[in-house]
């Protein structure tokens, strides 16, 4: 048996139970549409990433199942918000302007602000970008990123 199999597991699970709810969160907050396309997902013991198109994603087997979730939605907004950024360019001060709603839309504030307290712990450029993001309102932020999205449609 694979030792990543239980985790994987986990990971279709929340899926199969919750998908359609996190999509339409996911959507409804980012004004954007998931390509049709299924998204291979490969579960092992490495820091998560979203891939691109028809690469994989990567999610850490080792989270539990808040920062699961949380991970999952994460990842899949970076797919989603794909093509408004170059590739190598930051994207997370502007998906932190809506993640954190859906987060809270979905399973609440305290399990939003719970998953930005974990991912402030990852460092990197993860501290500077909620910082970012949550000097604004929930309204501001909402606008923000609609201005963010129109200015990058245009390019």
């Amino acid at each position: 048996m694979d030792q990543f199999s239980q985790a994987a597991r986990d990971y279709n699970a929340l899926w199969t139970r919750e998908g359609a709810q996190i999509r339409a969160a996911m959507e409804a907050a980012s004004g954007l549409t998931f390509e049709d396309r299924d998204v291979k997902a490969i579960v092992l013991e490495a820091p998560s990433d979203s891939g691109y198109k028809d690469l994989p994603m990567h999610l850490r087997a080792s989270y539990p199942p808040d920062t699961k979730k949380a991970t999952l939605i994460h990842e899949l907004g970076h797919r989603l918000q794909s093509d408004l950024f170059r590739q190598g360019e930051d994207d997370h001060p502007f998906l932190f302007l809506w993640i954190y709603d859906v987060w809270i839309t979905l399973y609440g504030r305290e399990f939003a602000d719970a998953q930005v307290a974990v991912e402030r712990q990852r460092g990197r450029m993860y501290p500077a970008a909620w910082d970012f993001a949550l000097a604004f309102t929930a309204d501001q932020r909402a606008a923000k990123w609609k201005e963010t999205v129109a200015q990058r449609m245009r390019r």
